[in-house]
């Protein structure tokens, strides 16, 4: 068996994923060809080299996946369905620093909706939605989105929503200035806890808890405002938000004389 390196391997799964795929615990080559209907040449050369990586052995009934033919594939599934979110998202992803923390578990089977020129608000409406249905939240804001203020004093007013919010210093000033009278309600329930970031966030992120469970919810701006909305409820995705709240959240400052610690 030559001994190669994951590149290689890959390349051959993309080569041949679809044998690879259609193996079981024994499955004969004359099976292969009508399954995948190609021809016995074809058929040949795939589990030649897939046999030849110690990705497929013969057994008494036919040809199967090994443990490592298993894994190989199981990987290269899950590398195709990120890259996946990637491309989807690539208009997206150019909104923000080459070196912002970002995980690729956010985009792996998440709903992605832009700014369009028939409903330009649409990330900002989906993104409040999250909100709207959430029991509890921890939320990242460079930005202040009337929407989102009404939507977070209405639930917390209602006595439905407890709220951590890591906010800019000009999203403070903003909520000061502009919302004083809103802000000050909502922090008298008790339930809104606010820190101010030492720094602008490079997005607006929500953690939430719902009726059915976590979700993730991220809006990204471009030139002229809110330009994208990313959801997901992976419990992959669920973490490594959480992870990026908690971070913000320790470094953050409370909210002088409105906010607890």
């Amino acid at each position: 068996m030559s001994q190669l390196g994951p590149s290689e391997i890959m390349a051959a799964v993309a080569r041949r994923g679809s044998t690879l795929r259609a193996l079981d615990e024994g499955t004969r080559k004359s099976d292969l060809v009508k399954r995948l209907s190609v021809s016995r040449s074809t058929v040949d050369r795939a589990i030649r080299e897939l046999e030849g990586q110690g990705l497929v052995e013969r057994t008494d009934d036919g040809y199967r996946r090994t443990l490592a033919g298993e894994l190989v594939l199981s990987e290269y599934d899950c590398f195709t369905s990120r890259l996946g979110g990637i491309v989807e998202a690539l208009d997206a992803l150019g909104t923000l620093h080459p070196k912002t923390e970002f995980d690729t578990a956010l985009l792996d089977g998440a709903d992605v909706v832009y700014a369009e020129k028939h409903s330009p608000h649409e990330p900002v409406t989906r993104h409040g939605e999250v909100v709207s249905r959430a029991e509890t939240v921890r939320a990242l804001a460079p930005a202040v989105l009337p929407q989102q203020v009404q939507i977070y004093h209405d639930r917390l007013m209602d006595g439905e929503l407890e709220a951590q919010l890591a906010l800019s210093e000009a999203v403070v000033e903003r909520l000061v200035t502009v919302y004083d009278d809103l802000l000050r309600e909502a922090l008298s329930t008790g339930r809104a806890h606010i820190r101010q970031t030492t720094s602008d966030p490079p997005y607006s992120l929500v953690c939430a808890e719902t009726p059915t469970g976590p979700e993730v919810s991220l809006l990204l701006y471009g030139d002229t405002g809110a330009y994208v909305f990313i959801g997901n409820d992976s419990p992959e995705a669920v973490e490594w938000a959480e992870s990026m709240f908690a971070e913000w959240w320790t470094d953050a400052t409370p909210l002088p004389m409105r906010s607890d610690q």
